[in-house]
């Protein structure tokens, strides 16, 4: 009975604290993922634990939500890709440029300037590198679609072009993700590597065909079925039994939980059982994904890492790598693909903001023991700082398109034809 009641008692108290949080942050125009970190890292061993030195939460207990909470929210992901309109030229283009950079420099960065007391008990100072510089090539969907929503600029073509690149981004980010767990269990040799990335392709190419010509129909028909007998949710029940299974075949071949999480979403993203499903997963991920990303805060120690000078001086160089390798890294190819220099800026701005995809690739980091607690909060930080601080530039620089777009209809209507 006891563990029940501590269940029920840390749940209530999670999602409160949550909820408060969302209404906090708000007001200051920032995504909730922020107020959700800042929140863990005040009752963890940044704040509360190292003035009171106790620990409030059990942290299997968050562990455990806090899985369901990325599964879910990869699902949501996973929803929103329609891949008739996402795999274009340019988008690839743009993704492939903001994945390559960061990746690289970020390794560099890493393997120049971490000190060798930050890396876990089974990692190599490569595999440290490798998982940071991977931390670093997701872009937050979210938070850009937050600020083109906001201008209501959703529908012109440097939001396509930002949405498009920032799922292939992901994905390109995930299937990475893949690659850096298998290499963090020793399998280094141009060998095992090969056949790592093999089992990625072909999990993803099997696993979505399966999904494509069976478990899509299935559902699809399991659904029209339950409604005829007033069972309104028995294709969503079916299609998270579907998610959790891809998750679970995933971490069998090696590969991270979170990418069969997304597979298994993007089977349904172009069905008419999509926004039903959005549904039902964003009910599920309200109350567990914000669990997630109070997780993370509650792992930052910030005095340990504010410690290290050393740290905190790769921390600030993290930080203006991660800005500047994705505004060039998506801006010179959006350019380069005929957009204009506002456009093409815009592009690059938008994509800067990390949030989801990156915050998971750094707790897979911490739990494979390739990096230690104090590196996870600085990178937790810069996440942070590098989805907060180019918001004001974004939405000048979309304002420039705007001007433009204008502009360029008023000198149409005054020279017709």
């Amino acid at each position: 009975m006891a563990g029940t009641e501590v269940l029920f008692q840390q749940l209530s108290i999670l999602l409160v604290l949550a909820t408060l949080s969302h209404f906090t942050i708000k007001r200051f125009r920032q995504p909730t993922i922020v107020g959700e970190i800042v929140l863990g890292i005040l009752l963890g061993p940044s704040v509360i634990g190292f003035y009171f030195n106790v620990t409030l939460f059990d942290p299997a207990l968050v562990a455990s939500f806090a899985s369901l909470g990325a599964i879910f929210l990869l699902f949501l992901i996973g929803l929103e890709t329609d891949f008739r309109t996402i795999y274009t030229r340019k988008n690839i283009l743009v993704a492939s440029g903001g994945v390559a950079l960061p990746l690289l420099f970020g390794l560099l960065a890493a393997y120049i300037l971490v000190p060798a007391g930050d890396v876990g008990a089974n990692g190599t100072r490569f595999a440290m590198a490798l998982f940071v510089g991977a931390t670093l090539t997701a872009t937050s969907t979210a938070i850009a679609a937050a600020v083109l929503l906001d201008l209501g600029l959703m529908r012109q073509p440097v939001a396509e072009t930002i949405m498009g690149a920032a799922v292939v981004d992901d994905i390109l980010s995930l299937i990475i993700l893949s690659l850096v767990v298998g290499t963090s269990r020793g399998q280094l040799d141009p060998l095992a590597l090969g056949l790592l990335v093999v089992t990625a392709l072909a999990f993803l190419g099997v696993g979505m065909a399966v999904g494509l010509y069976f478990f899509r129909k299935v559902v699809v028909r399991i659904q029209v079925e339950g409604m005829k007998l007033g069972l309104k949710h028995g294709g969503f029940i079916i299609a998270m039994a579907i998610t959790f299974l891809y998750a679970f075949i995933a971490e069998v071949v090696g590969l991270s939980a979170i990418v069969g999480a997304f597979l298994a979403g993007s089977l349904f993203g172009s069905t008419p059982l999509r926004e039903d499903f959005t549904e039902g997963a964003g009910y599920l991920g309200a109350v567990f994904t914000p669990i997630f990303f109070i997780s993370l805060g509650l792992q930052v120690d910030l005095p340990a890492a504010v410690g290290s000078s050393q740290l905190l001086l790769f921390g600030v160089v993290l930080t203006f790598i991660a800005i500047v390798t994705k505004v060039l890294g998506c801006g010179i190819p959006a350019w380069l693909s005929k957009m204009t220099r506002h456009e093409a800026a815009s592009v690059g701005w938008g994509m800067t903001p990390r949030g989801e995809v990156g915050l998971i690739v750094a707790l897979s980091a911490l739990n494979a023991e390739v990096i230690r607690d104090t590196l996870f909060s600085v990178i937790v930080v810069v996440m942070v700082l590098v989805s907060v601080l180019p918001a004001p530039l974004f939405k000048r620089s979309l304002a420039n398109v705007d001007r433009d777009r204008r502009e360029a209809e008023s000198a149409a209507a005054a020279d017709p034809p």
